[in-house]
């Protein structure tokens, strides 16, 4: 394991493109469920009803993000956000390119929001509210909603390395974070999503980390960022689990 006892954190998200035919959509679905590793879909409102009934056809909860537009008025989230709880009221994660709004936050947090995968961190007046764990890609600008920034691959790095003529990203290192978007490279198809699910499976288990590697949903990363905080700050790995 990593520093203080930390694993390697991999949190594996995957926009659902709007154009997709829901045919389509449902086989990346059951791809994802077929694969003992947690993906995290980020879909738009529209598309809620369908990845909460694959969920609830599996008798598992399927897990999702909610993709906010940009350049929404607060009254806009507001109605988005209505209807997201009214089609998956146990929606607990969005995602956002770009801009998120100070005032937006608080919307998210009284809709039950707790976590928002980001391209980036926009510039605010205030730091994190509360301790990260060093390292970790994520911040609190307030209370009850942690931010998360994706990493630039959607393969492990040694893949990348072999495809790109520029060479490999940095590699996720010991006791690190890292929320990765397997569909940001091309078009999303099943077996591309399958592909990309086997081999950063098979390059966590070459504990090519250096360590241990875990998978993570995205909406358990609220816990885990507490968790790792505590333990780098010195705790145990049981005090802080």
């Amino acid at each position: 394991m990593g520093r203080s006892g930390l694993p390697t954190t991999l949190a594996i998200c995957c926009r659902i493109p709007q154009g997709i035919p829901n045919a389509s959509a449902e086989a990346c679905l059951e791809a994802g469920r077929r694969s003992s590793v947690p993906v995290t879909w980020i879909t738009t409102v529209d598309r809620l009803p369908l990845l909460v009934g694959q969920g609830e056809a599996t008798s598992a909860l399927t897990h999702v993000a909610l993709e906010i537009p940009v350049q929404q008025t607060r009254q806009e989230l507001r109605q988005l956000l209505i209807e997201a709880a009214t089609a998956a009221p146990r929606l607990n994660a969005a995602a956002i390119r770009g801009h998120l709004p100070a005032e937006h936050r608080q919307l998210l947090i009284d809709a039950g929001v707790g976590i928002v995968c980001c391209d980036r961190f926009d510039t605010t007046s205030r730091g994190s509210r509360r301790p990260a764990p060093h390292g970790w890609p994520c911040r609190s600008t307030l209370w009850g909603l942690w931010e998360v920034t994706q990493s630039g691959t959607a393969v492990p790095p040694g893949v990348v390395g072999r495809l790109l003529p520029w060479g490999s990203l940095p590699t996720p290192g010991p006791g690190s974070l890292s929320l990765i978007d397997i569909g940001a490279q091309g078009p999303v198809s099943a077996d591309v999503i399958r592909g990309r699910i086997e081999q950063w499976r098979d390059w966590a288990g070459r504990g090519t980390a250096g360590g241990r590697a875990v998978f993570a949903a995205v909406s358990d990363l609220p816990s885990l960022i507490a968790g790792a905080a505590r333990l780098s700050e010195g705790g145990s790995v049981l005090r802080a689990a």
